[in-house]
């Protein structure tokens, strides 16, 4: 399987970006679409070798996703598949877990609307799911991308040239 590119207007540090590139990684073998395309499934045992090992010894894996997650424990893996609106499911027969190469173990199906793998587009439609997001979700209303805090506004007007802060800030 190919790389599949990530989507105009999804910024490539977000969470969502990241799990996009790694279930579409032909590297990583701990993370694969169901056989729909419209779930995740997670090898735990082998997700944990790969990705959350220490020091980054994951092998190929690693190199694909260098510090593609800040955690280093699976349930910090799944509190943010959470907090970004997936959900944990039951794995469908013949939903393509026998097709998971290395398979170490059970493996856990995960969920989101905005997730499929020929729907690249509605990955800006997925948001971390926030106290705030979920009134303003309720309420009907746009939920859009938190702005920069005050210190990260300082923090990168001091490493851009004088203006270009400005310039970005009006370009989003």
């Amino acid at each position: 399987m190919e790389e599949l590119p990530l989507p105009a207007g999804v910024s490539p540090s977000t969470f969502p970006a990241k799990l996009w590139q790694l279930v579409n990684s032909p590297r990583v073998r701990s993370v694969r679409w169901d056989a729909r395309a419209q779930g995740l499934l997670v090898d735990r045992a082998l997700f944990e070798r790969e990705l959350l090992s220490a020091g980054g010894a994951g092998g190929d894996a690693a190199a694909a996703a260098p510090g593609a997650f800040k955690a280093t424990n699976f349930g910090s893996f799944v509190r943010q598949l959470n907090l970004y609106g997936f959900h944990k499911t039951p794995v469908l027969a013949g939903g393509g877990a026998a097709g998971l190469p290395g398979s170490a173990g059970a493996l856990l199906r995960f969920c989101s609307p905005y997730f499929r793998r020929d729907r690249p587009e509605l990955l800006v439609h997925i948001k971390r799911l926030t106290r705030a997001n979920r009134e303003r979700m309720a309420a009907g209303l746009e939920v859009r991308s938190r702005q920069p805090s005050r210190f990260q506004q300082l923090h990168r007007d001091r490493l851009l040239p004088p203006g270009a802060g400005a310039r970005i800030m009006a370009e989003t």
